[in-house]
Order: C-alpha cells, then sequence, then structure tokens
C-alpha cells in the first residue's frame, strides 16, 4: 500500500471518520482489513477496550506525512462524471422522438 493510504488511514482513525475517502481511493473492504493489519504488525495502531487507536509511533507517523492528505493537483479535485454524456451531433441534425414514448 501506498504511504497516502496509509496516512489516510491513519487520520480516519485519529478523527473518527468514515472510510469512504479510501473506497474514493479504490480501496476494496479487504484492502482497508489488510492495511489495518499491516499498520497494527508496525506498531502504528493498535487495540484498547475492543477500539482501534494510534499508537505513540503512529501519530508521529501521522504528523510527519499529514502533507500527504491534500490533493494539490487541481484536476483531481472534481472528477468528470462521463457516463451521462451524449454523442455529438451535425449542425443540422434534427430530432424527432418517437411518438410512443411521448406521455403528453
Amino acid at each position: 500500500m501506498t504511504k497516502r493510504k496509509e496516512t489516510l488511514l491513519l487520520n480516519i482513525i485519529e478523527n473518527s471518520g468514515n472510510i469512504k475517502k479510501l473506497l474514493r481511493e479504490n480501496l476494496s473492504y479487504k484492502d482497508i482489513s489488510e492495511l489495518v493489519n499491516k499498520l497494527v504488525q508496525d506498531e502504528l495502531l493498535t487495540y484498547v477496550d475492543e477500539k482501534i487507536v494510534l499508537t505513540e509511533k503512529g501519530k508521529i507517523h501521522l504528523t510527519d506525512n499529514k502533507h500527504l492528505l491534500k490533493e494539490t493537483n487541481k484536476e483531481n479535485w472534481i472528477q468528470p462524471e462521463n457516463k451521462s454524456r451524449i454523442k455529438k451531433h451535425e449542425r443540422n441534425f434534427i430530432y424527432l422522438p418517437n411518438q410512443t414514448e411521448l406521455d403528453f
């Protein structure tokens, strides 16, 4: 896993956030659980009273890598939505709807 995804998970756990950000990073639930297990093995996370919390080493790692959380490329701020695009028609194209599909 990348350092950005690890830092993002540490930030979510620290702030009791939502994992939707990780899902937007194209991680599956299985990948997230594997990442949590890896961070526990690296002693960045630990279980306390059935909760996952950051260790001191995890807090230091999070503060050192906070700069990875912010997306600086403005092109990635808003993703284009291509599934609703329609093909371009010629300039003199006239659209005639199917008469059976009209409701009025």
